[in-house]
């Protein structure tokens, strides 16, 4: 399905967005559910705080590994079937976490659901790349970061409260995966119907010919530039939800449930801000709205450590948590928009690779960072990186940095 060309900024609300929107709203649960239970978890398990950061890099290193296969996968055979495998298995392992009693056994389990999150939210930005084009495409990607916003107001608080009873219980919410992949069977068609398989059944001999056909794409300059923009974006994101609730838990003194309170505040302001993307971009280039948002961001995290202040520290996040909701839907519209349908799963999975490869090393070093320097270095160092990157963004040519957008 292959929508005309519109100039309309507003999309219509109907079965499809709906469902599309669940589905990436469920993906955002792999980190922010999690997040307020580390500090529980640590003590509960008796896990060293250089090591706590694995909980999140095993998830966001198998969705690295998986979602360049899972978008190859959806241009050659649609996305709605690996959309619903997905989730079944993105809440089945998610849940069993709350069963077992070792590092490692969760460990285990948090790798199997980084591979069903792999078919959650990029394959969430696919197909809103396949039914919606120009300004309106940064809206729907707007509203899907508004809806984001509504779970990480909602769970964070609820996990915290959750972890203060027992370190597991957090866990027991990702079943709410399977209830959606029915809703999902139910209303989600498939929005794009690639070429049949069936004359070639061989799957190598498939993948050749796709990748004989999209490599091409794949080099062009502007992908690589937005590949670095989701990557320190995403780096600077996994400080805040990895650290942030153990900054406020051993060095403020507050609650776990506190923490999820706090870090569910971004998503309180998230779900106002993020439809305005469309909105800011036509009125301001997205040349200047990118690096001004995630220099925001950046401001934001680096003034954490400086003030005991509860209250400034919500807002704080609140800043944050607007820069990084229309950082966000600007950098997905451009990748979706970026290529043709026949090609989009492959080049959205390989960009949005960006994303997990960041919360996979910023937890790891950001985690070192803590252990030998404490917070106020690890938080600073997440901001200078992201200058250091919107530096270097304009040193080849402007051109070649404007050419994304």
């Amino acid at each position: 399905m292959e929508p005309s060309e519109s100039q309309s900024v507003i999309p219509k609300m109907d079965s499809a967005l709906l469902s599309i929107l669940l589905v990436s709203s469920i993906g955002v649960l792999g980190g922010q559910l999690v997040s307020p239970a580390l500090p529980i978890l640590m003590q509960s398990l008796d896990i060293p705080e250089q090591q706590i950061g694995l909980v999140m890099s095993v998830f966001f290193f198998s969705a690295l590994v998986s979602i360049p296969v899972i978008g190859v996968l959806a241009d050659v055979y649609g996305r709605r079937k690996l959309t619903l495998l997905g989730l079944i298995l993105f809440g089945v392992s998610g849940t069993s976490i709350a069963f077992v009693d070792s590092f490692l056994h969760l460990l285990i389990l948090r790798t199997l659901q980084g591979i069903g999150f792999a078919s959650l939210s990029p394959l969430a930005v696919t197909i809103l790349g396949d039914l919606y084009k120009g300004a309106m495409g940064s809206t729907v990607q707007g509203i899907r970061g508004s809806f984001h916003g509504m779970a990480v107001l909602s769970i964070p608080p609820v996990a915290g409260f959750l972890a203060d009873l027992s370190w597991n219980y957090p866990f027991l919410l990702y079943s709410l995966s399977l209830p959606a992949a029915i809703l999902v069977f139910l209303t989600l068609p498939e929005t794009y119907a690639p070429e049949s398989s069936h004359s070639n059944p061989a799957i190598l001999s498939t993948f050749r010919n796709y990748w004989s056909s999209i490599r091409y794409e794949l080099i062009k300059p502007h992908l690589r530039i937005l590949f670095g923009w989701h990557l320190v974006g995403s780096l600077l994101k996994s400080t805040v939800i990895t650290f942030l609730p153990i900054f406020i838990v051993f060095s403020l003194g507050h609650s776990a449930f506190i923490a999820g309170a706090v870090l569910s505040f971004r998503g309180l302001v998230r779900i106002f801000s993020s439809p305005l993307a469309g909105f800011l971009v036509s009125y301001v280039p997205k040349s200047f709205a990118v690096p001004f948002t995630l220099s925001l961001a950046a401001i934001s995290i680096a003034l954490i450590p400086f003030y005991n202040s509860l209250l400034f520290i919500f807002f704080l996040v609140a800043i944050f948590g607007i820069a990084d909701s229309l950082f966000i839907p600007i950098l997905n519209d451009a990748v979706a928009s970026s290529t043709t349908s026949k090609h989009r799963g492959g080049v959205v999975g390989a960009v949005n690779t960006s994303k997990p490869l960041g919360k996979v090393i910023g937890p790891i070093l950001f985690g070192l960072i803590l252990a030998y320097y404490g917070f106020t270095i690890l938080f600073i160092s997440a901001a200078i990186l992201c200058f250091v990157y919107i530096f270097m963004s304009y040193l080849p040519t402007k051109t070649s940095y404007l050419s994304p957008f």
